[in-house]
């Protein structure tokens, strides 16, 4: 049914959604499963739910029960929650705070 091209982050999500809802996906790279040219490889990534961009949040929030879907499906863990401290320019911090961010 469809042809995705490219299995980095954004094509292998989309395969997946689109597996899920009962398409029959080709998933298509130029490169070996877990190659090291593209850059969502290696496991030094950051998830996050504080931008100063509220629609980002947004996504965060929707995007964090479908990485533990994922991973139930998967049998693994994917994403390991850590803390993390975010610095920067007092005001932008006191805007997020303020904004409950």
């Amino acid at each position: 049914d469809t042809v995705v091209v490219g299995a980095g982050a954004a094509g292998s999500a989309a395969a997946w959604m689109l597996s899920r809802r009962g398409r029959r996906v080709a998933l298509l790279d130029r490169h070996a499963a877990g190659h090291q040219f593209g850059s969502s490889h290696g496991t030094e990534r950051i998830f996050r739910y504080v931008y100063a961009e509220r629609e980002y949040v947004r996504l965060a929030l929707e995007a964090r029960p479908l990485w533990a879907e994922l991973e139930a499906e998967a049998g693994v863990e994917i994403l390991t929650q850590c803390g993390g401290v975010d610095i920067g320019p007092l005001a932008e911090i006191e805007l997020r705070r303020a904004a409950g961010l």
